[in-house]
């Protein structure tokens, strides 16, 4: 066993969801001091019925558009009281709040048992997958075949499919002949045989919810256009810093630190000189860097472009074109423009600019005793 502390520093807010969603009458937004409070929604309405305000906060829920701040504000309510029933407070950051009658919907970040936010192991695992996928492919001199695999499938058909179901079979079938390699079974595509079940990374450790920080969905076009949507994210704010433990069983899986590194490295210039250089007035940073979690744009998820490289523009616009994205989204646009997808998702922190989900990822080894 080879045992690494494992230190994301983020350059761009980091957004991993918790599958929840927050509407505008689900927190409370103080205009005073630019903070969300989200409150403990069972112990506030027991407050509310205890002041013989119940019936007439059901009638708000059911029929009114306004805030649930302005709700409250509007009945008086103390902040002395609201603190007694907020579970935890955030920052707005840049997060613009439009008037009381547009909804703006917050996705919380994902949190532990004790209410601290963390990054689970499998979201840094789902991210390396991609990046040692990445790797392999465009390192593999037998790449053609990969190729052959794709284009024999619905891909080459031209026929409409879903977007969730298109090229998954293809891309496992890919994954399978990089992955499977340890023969523990014989069965065909048994995730026994994968050698990243050697790659053990643990959750991080917990962070504070002032780590926190509201961020609105930016979209960023390739003219410099901005288009701002009605989304905000829990996200961890940029500098921070993020621990967690990676242990490679070296029986099982056969990668090294110096192979990560150099796969983080390739998958970190391929992901900029063939997309995020394109949107020349974002400033670049150097590489290496990873993207994790939510909004961290189609190249951090997916192989297309390690397998076509310059020709990626117009296999992935094809890619649009086949699961029936709306023409009004301009993909028939992406070739001439030279890049494609031909958004990139942006967020704004202290008045800055940033990617969603980019970081830096050290490796430094630890040394541990087995015991008995």
């Amino acid at each position: 066993m080879r045992v690494y502390k494992g230190t994301l520093t983020l350059i761009g807010p980091v957004f991993v969801g918790s599958g929840e969603k927050l509407e505008k009458k689900e927190y409370i937004f103080n205009l005073k001091n630019k903070k969300v409070i989200i409150p403990k929604l069972d112990k506030m309405y027991y407050y509310l019925q205890k002041n013989d305000l119940a019936e007439e906060y059901e009638n708000f829920m059911l029929n009114e558009k306004k805030d649930l701040g302005y709700w409250l504000r509007e009945h008086k309510i103390k902040n002395e009281d609201i603190n007694k029933w907020t579970k935890y407070e955030l920052d707005c950051g840049d997060a613009i709040f439009e008037n009381k009658n547009k909804s703006m919907q917050i996705i919380p970040f994902i949190k532990d048992a004790y209410g601290k936010p963390y990054i689970p192991g499998s979201s840094i695992k789902g991210m390396l997958r991609t990046i040692l996928l990445c790797y392999d492919i465009l390192n593999n001199k037998n790449k053609e075949k990969y190729i052959n695999l794709i284009q024999s499938s619905k891909f080459a058909t031209g026929k409409k499919v879903k977007r969730k179901d298109y090229l998954t079979r293809e891309t496992k079938k890919i994954e399978q002949q990089v992955f499977n390699k340890t023969n523990r079974s014989k069965k065909i595509g048994d995730m026994t045989n994968d050698i990243l079940g050697g790659l053990i990374i643990s959750d991080s450790d917990p962070l504070s919810v002032s780590d926190l920080v509201l961020c609105q969905k930016l979209e960023y076009h390739i003219d410099g256009k901005i288009k701002s949507l009605n989304l905000l994210r829990e996200c961890i704010k940029p500098k921070t810093k993020v621990n967690f433990i990676i242990t490679i069983d070296e029986s099982i899986c056969p990668y090294t630190k110096e192979y990560i590194n150099e796969a983080i490295l390739a998958f970190s210039n391929l992901v900029n000189s063939l997309f995020i250089e394109k949107f020349n007035k974002i400033e670049q940073y150097p590489s290496p860097t990873v993207w994790l979690g939510g909004g961290a744009g189609y190249l951090s998820k997916t192989i297309t472009y390690a397998m076509y490289e310059e020709e990626g523009v117009k296999i992935v616009k094809n890619i649009f074109d086949n699961t029936g994205v709306p023409r009004n989204h301009n993909h028939h646009l992406d070739l001439r423009l030279g890049v494609s997808p031909h958004i990139l998702k942006m967020t704004k922190y202290e008045g800055k600019q940033y990617q969603f989900g980019q970081c830096t990822l050290q490796l430094e080894e630890k040394n541990i005793t087995l015991k008995d």
